[in-house]
């Protein structure tokens, strides 16, 4: 009899706790994903900007059966995502990569990327007024003929488009700085920025943002071909809109006593008001480190370690909302998932599980659940979150995702109304680059995902909690049982 009543007990109460997590997802105020992205098509991760006139939008690229690449461009008004439509078709057997967006105090949207096979160059584009849902709105590209790797683009309040790049060729090896002050026509000569770099290091991960007075300040980190590891941290700024830039400052690096880096630092950068935060990954295990500085990056706080023993690295993102704190995003474990932290002024609230992947390291993987890498946020209208993340690069049909939240502790920002642009005529290029660098079709619509759980933090606690109830009750039955022996 005592048994039967424990198998029963178990029974009823097992499926309770094995939902926990579940059950404590579906209070918590996160979106299921959306695939933003054609499902047949392998896609990147995204960039983002939002407007102070309502929406957000998001750029990505997609390569199709024919090896051709095209650049795709979304907006979101808040509630409804518009049709993908692609701005750009690239050549067969080039690749696009490190797509970067920015927008103006007009609206105007300003898109630059990569694009090659084996030696890459800058393409730059725009649209030509604020109604950009339309393949001819945009500008045909320019080609800057610059070589670069990767690519960061920003424009001020003057309309000034700055580019952050980095070359990898032996060439040039380094951080590059160049701008144009005259709609893209003609760009600066690049400035290197790191000459002092040593020959094994390569430049990455590079972080590309403006202060609200117009300043320029950037963060990136180096390879070392010579280990396969990583090694070194830095960060540069201009304070007087790009004409001198100060030396790079070392944030952190590989010396005695100092958390190990290897080729996952993968540093990013926030800013809010005076303060810029800069967040890595180092260590044995890839915990997260932090610094700050509260005077435009003139001094820095030593380094902090957060989110305790959280670690991993598949690629993070931050974003500032419209009181000025700092959302920080990242895919780590265990529990593995997507975690959510937020600045709030002097510290970080305790990391919040938004959406689950796997329990624990001898758990399988949750079915039907995105891997989650490169979590890219942006806050529109101040107060609504939106998050993408994709599948893991290797996967031949690579999605890109989206997730949204609405901060309900914040009012939403109100739209600007949207000033009206004559168009503009295209521009055309005359870069300069010199020999030796100077040192100072038709996309298918979206597909929601069918399976997906987002979680919250509660449920690391409701599973246990529900865990030691069910213990509870059945300690209680075995003690009803034996008195009546």
């Amino acid at each position: 009899m005592k048994k039967r009543l424990l198998l029963l007990l178990s029974v009823l109460l097992l499926p309770g706790v094995l939902s926990g997590f579940r059950m404590a997802a579906a209070e918590y105020p996160w979106s299921n994903p959306f695939r933003l992205s054609n499902p047949e098509y392998k896609a990147s991760e995204a960039s983002l900007v939002a407007d102070p006139f309502g929406y957000a939008h998001v750029f990505w690229a997609e390569e199709l059966p024919n090896l051709q690449n095209v650049v795709q461009y979304a907006r979101f008004d808040g509630q409804t995502w518009s049709f993908p439509i692609d701005i750009y078709l690239g050549n067969t057997n080039t690749p696009i990569k490190s797509i970067s967006s920015a927008v103006d105090s007009n609206g105007i949207l300003h898109v630059a990327w990569t694009e090659g096979l084996f030696r890459k160059f800058i393409s730059y584009s725009r649209a030509t007024d604020l109604n950009a849902l339309s393949s001819q709105k945009w500008l045909p590209p320019i080609n800057i003929r610059i070589p670069a790797e990767t690519v960061r683009l920003q424009v001020d309040a003057q309309g000034t488009l700055h580019i952050l790049f980095t070359r990898i060729d032996d060439e040039g090896r380094g951080v590059y700085y160049i701008r144009s002050q005259d709609e893209g026509k003609t760009w600066s000569t690049p400035l290197w920025l790191d000459p002092d770099l040593p020959p094994q290091l390569v430049p990455g991960f590079l972080n590309f943002a403006l202060d609200q007075n117009g300043g320029l300040h950037a963060v990136w980190a180096y390879q070392d071909l010579e280990t396969s590891g990583g090694d070194w941290v830095r960060y540069a700024r201009s304070l007087d809109g790009g004409d001198t830039w100060e030396p790079p400052v070392t944030i952190a690096r590989n010396s005695p006593g100092d958390a190990p880096l290897n080729g996952f630092a993968r540093p990013v950068m926030a800013i809010s008001g005076q303060t810029v935060h800069i967040v890595w990954a180092g260590g044995d295990l890839l915990y997260r480190n932090h610094r700050y500085s509260t005077d435009r990056g003139t001094t820095w706080s030593e380094p902090t370690r957060i989110l305790g023993s959280l670690n991993g690295q598949a690629g993070d993102g931050m974003a500032v909302d419209g009181a000025g704190r700092v959302h920080y995003f990242s895919q780590i474990r265990f529990p593995k998932g997507i975690y959510h932290t937020i600045w709030d002024g002097d510290r970080w609230t305790p990391p919040a599980l938004i959406y689950l992947i796997q329990a624990s390291s001898t758990d399988p993987p949750i079915e039907g659940q995105v891997e989650a890498h490169s979590t890219f946020p942006v806050v529109r209208a101040g107060n609504q979150l939106i998050l993408t993340f994709t599948d893991p690069p290797p996967d031949e049909k690579r999605g890109l995702y989206v997730m949204t939240r609405t901060l309900t502790d914040i009012p939403p920002q109100t739209a600007q109304p949207t000033p009206t642009v004559a168009p503009t005529a295209t521009p055309q290029p005359t870069p300069t680059i010199p020999a030796t660098p100077t040192a100072t079709p038709t996309i298918p619509s979206p597909a929601p995902i069918e399976k997906s759980v987002p979680v919250s933090d509660t449920a690391l606690w409701f599973g246990p909690a529900f865990s030691l109830a069910v213990v509870a009750v059945i300690a209680v039955a075995w003690s009803i049982l034996r008195r009546r022996q």
